[in-house]
């Protein structure tokens, strides 16, 4: 650099990016270590904190994203070359999401024998399940805050409620009560079937189940304090299962609930694969639903089929979260344990559950071997 501008003026030398030179530092996106020494602008903000930047583990991990390149990726940015002065870009505004009432949410909490879909997981669960632990499929819907509604005659409300309790709407799907399916003609939205009481809502998803990190957390504090005091090693924290289907989602909490391990892992769901994306501009904005991932250990579950889609977004994760995993459970050809289940296109690992629940195997072991075994799918 110095060779680079060898009699050059002063004052245009200093109108380059320069590294940062105090020890401010962030996570390196790609070893995870807080080594990223950002590139600034003249006026001493970062290009984009956390990404445009060297990574000082210079002999491990070599990580380099120069301006250059940075604004040559990023054209819509700035057009100007990026040799000049140039503003730090604008982080995306935090619009105002709405929200729901809770009056409406709780006033959707009850009429569960109208809901096609609960009276379809009684079905498969009370049998075996409901043995040992008495209204599993109730304490789990309840758990995720799932309503019911009259629309369609009788459907489910997904409800998405952030961490914070703020109810940003509910997803309202129809299902068959006797195969458990989706009606496909039958979906909506609580804010638009109740326009007249929300009119301009403005719609900020979350993730279904972004609630129940608060309570998890403090199940895994008082844990941590019981290892402690039998001498045990080692913190655990929740671990978050990420898949589509919010039904996949309490159908694998109420697995994990039968097996004794309902605070340790949380699943959540999507509510679609489109919904699970982090760009730039979402890792910027603290009111973004990726937020609620930052800093923790996750496993994605594809279902079969979207195996290598998920896992490049999952790449996006990269040092953002603690740990990420990727499952290979409905992908036949990557899972390295048996799965005694003829996986069809589209499926996921609910339908290989409940598989098992309606057959009476064991499911400790396929909960155990989903994911995590000898890193090789491990994606950070």
């Amino acid at each position: 650099m110095k060779r680079r501008f060898k009699g050059m003026n002063r004052k245009l030398y200093k109108n380059y990016p320069q590294l940062d030179t105090s020890s401010r530092k962030s996570v390196c996106p790609l070893c995870g270590k807080k080594t990223l020494v950002n590139y600034l602008y003249p006026d001493g903000t970062p290009i984009a904190d956390g990404v445009c930047g060297r990574c000082d583990r210079q002999d491990k991990c070599r990580y380099e994203y120069k301006p250059r390149e940075y604004f040559k990726d990023n054209e819509h940015l700035n057009s100007r070359s990026y040799t000049r002065f140039r503003p730090q870009p604008q982080r995306p505004k935090n619009t105002v999401s709405s929200y729901i009432s809770t009056d409406v949410w709780k006033k959707s909490m009850r009429g569960y024998e109208q809901t096609p879909l609960v009276r379809f997981l009684h079905s498969i669960f009370d049998a075996y399940a409901g043995v040992e632990i008495p209204n599993i499929v109730d304490l789990t819907v309840k758990r995720y805050g799932v309503g019911t509604s009259a629309k369609y005659g009788g459907s489910t409300v997904f409800w998405q409620i952030d961490q914070y309790w703020n109810i940003r709407s509910g997803q309202i799907l129809g299902y068959n009560a006797t195969t458990g399916k989706r009606n496909h003609k039958q979906q909506n939205w609580v804010h638009f079937v109740m326009s007249d009481q929300y009119p301009d809502f403005n719609l900020e998803q979350c993730f279904f189940g972004s609630h129940l990190i608060k309570r998890a957390d403090e199940e895994m504090a008082l844990k941590n304090v019981e290892r402690m005091e039998m001498n045990i090693d080692g913190d655990v924290e929740p671990i978050i299962w990420l898949m589509e289907s919010p039904k996949a989602a309490i159908i694998l909490s109420m697995a994990l609930t039968w097996v004794g391990e309902k605070n340790l892992f949380i699943p959540r769901a999507t509510c679609g694969c489109q919904g699970f994306n982090l760009t730039l501009d979402k890792r910027l904005n603290r009111f973004d639903k990726h937020q609620i991932l930052k800093n923790r250990k996750v496993v994605l579950f594809p279902d079969n089929g979207k195996f290598e889609e998920w896992k490049s977004k999952g790449e996006m994760l990269k040092g953002f979260c603690k740990e990420v995993y990727i499952s290979t459970v409905c992908e036949l050809t990557l899972h390295p344990h048996k799965i005694a289940y003829q996986i069809q296109d589209g499926d996921g690992f609910d339908d290989i559950i409940l598989h098992y629940v309606k057959n009476d195997m064991p499911i400790w072991d396929l909960i155990c071997e989903c994911y995590g075994y000898h890193g090789e799918w491990k994606i950070v």
